[in-house]
């Protein structure tokens, strides 16, 4: 019989740390996580027993005078009639000598060496590769991206996604349903399903990791030993202060005003004059009853088109436009263009993180700029704050980069050759935008960070774009990085000048740029009036909903007979923006605007009004809207705008649990959203 466990088994159990060694061999070579050294705590040998009890597991290791016992143990959430499906722990010391006999709810575990696990590992990996050598399957083992693949002579070779070779296409990528199916009849098919499991998957060299399998609680653990250190947690809050100081005071209130001063004063003006106007209270909706959904036809696109050639200062491109939903769908097609780029990388991106992910990423990049040019624009606010954040990833830290980086910044500078800038962040305006360009004829754009979170965890899309469209993001990339040294004077004459609007040629679309600037808020713009213009369906997905605008726009569009519905997070990132959602959906819900809670956090920012998409990297919030750098993609063309109410929108609605009670507030949920309109 075989026992399926529920939930994500394989990514649960696979050890997240666990690196396969890049190259071919009969059997996959796992490496384990480094163990910091602690008092007591065995080297080497193995455990001779093992006992397990609900969140909790113990391992003997024979010494001379008596055994040694470590102990893991993960939490078990209150209330709960089972075990998490899966769960991360960490080996230490016992606090006590337990007795076993007398502890109640102890069960023996059946103890498996690394041999059986690489056996594991080869099966599955056998079963699960193409048979053409040049193609390969990509799985997700917590926080590892692992390519394997069949070489001419049909040994199974495993790679680490990032340091795969570039001619070696993924083909497949294996969610972890399957995958989870594949692993659970290995085990029922060769050791059986009556005790827990605990697979050795340490090497000698770097200690002893595990995995442990338990069926009939359907769980699987990660079991490792503690991780390396990181070195700016050991300098502590202080130290993270003095980078936040350093950025703020010194880059972004000193530097930047003397290098930057019409920037600078516009970025100030642009501040005070947002704030000023998010501050004004708008009415919201009325005591009238909700009238029913129109019938009559959507808003005529061409017109619409022509309305905002007026509205914005931004032309439509030709180009062509695919949707990519999630880190699945993203990363691995752009590690895929970075390994095929034949002269150019260059990143403008919010967040850089420096966990274990974005570390493989920034290696990655590293390597490719000893090749071609490799330039990267990061945020400096926002990169120390996600480094800062050690609850972003929940596993110990990688052994495969050692100790995290002290920062994302001066790790792609180190040994290497890529161009690294930041921008600083006066009167705390940030440069939010996410593009990712390949030889300036490609582009991604969208929602999507770089870091551990964005490709695993959170939900969230990219757009890939090619054509005239990308060679303009490829000319704003070039005036945003020229800026940073000296208001960018001196390089001037460097930047790519941009395609002129032309028709789109055969085989592409028309799609439009829409940026947030100081001054000039087009994605603002754009937003409210497409609202207004409107007359059957708005379908939105959003992470923050705190603008008043936007909040009254929409009522209104539902009071004047159009089908609004918005996808918010189940519980965001952000209490302050939690209040500010929550604020929202008692408007919406009480002036007929449906309101969907996504499971988890979605970090989407996409709307379609009438079959008009806009996607992107802005949330409908002050600073995205009106104040800091945003950029996002906008077309009326059918098959895109079809593409993403298929495949986001209605699996999303699918997914999520209509909110048909107003939620209550208290006072302090109002002076949260207060701040909130501020942010």
């Amino acid at each position: 019989m075989i026992v399926r466990f529920r939930g994500a088994l394989w990514l649960a159990a696979a050890v997240g740390t666990l690196i396969p060694l890049s190259g071919c061999a009969p059997t996959p070579v796992v490496q384990g996580p480094a163990a910091t050294p602690v008092t007591a705590l065995p080297s080497t040998g193995a455990p001779r027993a093992a006992w397990l009890a609900p969140g909790r597991v113990l391992l003997a290791y024979p010494r001379a005078g008596g055994d040694v016992f470590l102990e893991a143990s993960w939490p078990i959430a209150a209330g709960s009639a089972g075990a998490p499906p899966h769960a991360v722990a960490q080996l230490d010391v016992a606090a006590e000598v337990p007795n076993i006999e007398a502890e109640p709810g102890l069960r023996p575990v059946r103890l498996h060496g690394r041999a059986d696990w690489d056996t594991l590992l080869r099966e599955v990996f056998a079963d699960l590769a193409p048979a053409d050598p040049g193609q390969a399957t990509l799985v997700a083992v917590q926080g590892v991206d692992i390519v394997f693949h069949r070489d001419g002579g049909g040994v199974l070779c495993t790679w680490v996604h990032e340091r795969k070779p570039a001619e070696l296409a993924v083909v497949r990528t294996v969610g972890e349903q399957e995958f989870a199916r594949a692993v659970t009849a290995h085990l029922a098919a060769r050791w059986g399903a009556s005790l827990p499991l605990l697979f050795a998957t340490g090497h000698p060299d770097t200690g002893a990791g595990y995995v442990l399998f338990d069926p009939a609680a359907g769980q699987s653990v990660l079991i490792a030993p503690a991780a390396a250190p990181d070195p700016a947690a050991s300098i502590g809050a202080m130290g993270v202060s003095l980078d936040f100081t350093q950025s703020l005071l010194l880059q972004s209130h000193v530097l930047a005003p003397l290098t930057r001063p019409f920037a600078s004063t516009e970025r100030f003006l642009t501040q005070a004059a947002q704030s000023a106007i998010a501050a004004v209270p708008r009415p919201v909706g009325s005591a009238e009853p909700v009238p029913p959904l129109a019938t009559g036809s959507p808003m005529d696109l061409a017109a619409w088109e022509r309305d905002l050639d007026r509205l914005v200062d931004s032309p439509r491109y030709g180009g062509r436009i695919r949707l990519l939903i999630d880190g699945d769908a993203f990363f691995p097609r752009f590690v895929q263009a970075v390994q095929d780029a034949r002269e150019s990388v260059d990143i403008r991106m919010y967040i850089f993180d420096r966990d274990a992910y974005a570390v493989r990423i920034a290696d990655l990049l590293k390597a490719r700029s000893r090749e071609i040019r490799v330039r990267v624009l990061l945020d400096e606010l926002g990169s120390i704050g996600a480094g800062a954040d050690a609850s972003r990833t929940p596993y110990p830290y990688s052994v495969e980069a050692g100790a995290k980086p002290l920062s994302a910044a001066g790790y792609l500078r180190e040994g290497a050759n890529v161009e690294v800038r930041t921008l600083p962040n006066p009167f705390l305006t940030s440069d939010h935008t996410k593009v990712l360009l390949i030889d300036g004829e490609r582009a991604f754009v969208g929602g999507m960070n770089i870091g551990h979170q964005y490709r695993y965890v959170w939900h969230d899309l990219m757009v890939e774009v090619e054509g005239p469209i990308a060679a303009r993001l490829a000319q704003d990339f070039d005036e945003a990085f020229h800026r940073v040294v000296l208001a960018g004077l001196p390089e001037a004459a460097q930047v790519r000048r941009a395609p002129a609007a032309a028709p789109a040629a055969p085989g592409m679309v028309e799609v439009r740029p829409l940026y947030t600037r100081p001054g000039d808020p087009q994605i603002l713009r754009a937003q409210l009036a497409a609202i207004r213009a409107a007359r059957r369906e708005i379908l939105i997905e959003q992470a923050y909903v705190s603008d008043d605008a936007i909040v009254a726009a929409l009522v209104a569009a539902r009071r004047r007979g159009v089908d609004v519905r918005v996808i918010l997070p189940t519980r965001g990132d952000s209490g302050f923006m939690n209040s500010a959602n929550l604020i929202a959906t008692r408007a919406f819900l009480k002036n007929g605007v449906r309101v969907y809670a996504y499971p988890g956090m979605t970090h989407v920012k996409a709307a379609l009004y009438d079959g008009w998409a806009i996607v992107g990297s802005a949330n409908f919030d002050k600073l995205s809207l009106r104040v800091n750098g945003e950029t996002c993609v906008a077309t009326s063309d059918p098959g895109f705008a079809g593409a993403l109410r298929r495949d986001l929108f209605e699996r999303d609605l699918a997914r999520a649990t209509e909110v048909t009670v107003i939620p209550e507030a208290g006072w302090t949920t109002y002076v949260a959203d207060f701040v909130a309109d501020q942010l």
